[in-house]
């Protein structure tokens, strides 16, 4: 299944942390596997949330970030007709025991290239990333380029993220409502006393209660996303959190996962729906 994750606004959704902390929380409970890739090019993407300095630092030495791993090698190899299965799992970077695959980008990126070659491969690519995973999860770039486009028409569902501005809840629903039928939203960087809350909003926008869900925002989380230790991080507390701070945001990511799971399971292809346990 296809899972887009993106944000009408940037850099305030909280797109990227939000995914990695759903696919992480989604691995550790045993929901099954993804596959992470973005379509978008910064300084740090999700490349420094999910690796160290050191890992980077040595896949660049060796020339395996350049030559051996990326979501450009793969759609080359998709337009020749010579990628494979293996190919697949060969240029990702499997984490936390390999229930996650990271696809990353290049170190090196030419956006119309890869506009276009991501225009000529994405259905394969979609089809073979799937076939190695449960959910290919991709963090969208909010910009309205063309492989955006391509992944949010292609996705299964779109995870909307957004702020707790009126604003920006009242720019999606003038400009983005054809999307609604197909998505779920989660508010990132959620703060519980700012009065323009969950509730708030769940009933100002006439959103059910089972399509939204909050990731908090938290200080120990955003220290771990830039020291590229997100998923130790989630790992650790998994079971039993040190601080009550870290206590409160593994409870709301687990309520994330579930609204994702129950969200999928209803627009998802049989296979999910078994995997769910739904007849």
């Amino acid at each position: 299944m296809k899972v887009a994750f993106w944000s009408n606004i940037r850099k305030k959704g909280g797109v990227s942390t939000n995914m990695v902390c759903i696919a992480a929380v989604s691995a550790i409970a045993g929901i099954g596997r993804s596959v992470l890739l973005e379509n978008h090019y910064n300084v740090n993407n999700l490349n420094g949330m999910l690796l160290s300095q050191e890992k980077i630092a040595m896949l660049h030495e060796t020339g395996q970030y350049y030559n051996k791993y990326g979501i450009e090698y793969i759609l080359k190899r998709l337009y020749t007709g010579t990628a494979s299965e293996q190919l697949i799992r060969k240029a990702s970077i499997p984490l936390l025991y390999s229930s996650i695959y990271y696809l990353p980008q290049s170190y090196i990126v030419n956006r119309e290239v890869f506009d276009y070659e991501f225009e000529l491969a994405h259905k394969d690519l979609f089809q073979s990333l799937e076939s190695i995973s449960d959910m290919v999860f991709i963090d969208t770039e909010s910009r309205g380029n063309a492989s955006s486009v391509q992944i949010l028409e292609e996705a299964d569902l779109v995870v909307v993220n957004i702020d707790q501005d009126k604003g920006d809840w009242d720019d999606y629903f003038e400009n983005y409502a054809s999307m609604l039928e197909k998505s779920v939203f989660l508010i990132g960087r959620y703060e519980k006393e700012n009065p323009f809350n969950l509730e708030l909003i769940q009933r100002q926008y006439h959103i059910p209660r089972g399509k939204m869900a909050v990731i908090p925002y938290n200080i120990d989380l955003h220290i771990a996303a830039n020291e590229g230790r997100m998923i130790p991080f989630l790992n650790r507390n998994y079971l039993k959190s040190s601080r009550a701070e870290n206590e409160y945001l593994m409870g709301e990511v687990k309520r994330a996962v579930i609204m994702l799971k129950e969200n999928m399971t209803y627009l998802g292809k049989p296979d999910m729906m078994r995997r769910f346990g739904k007849n």
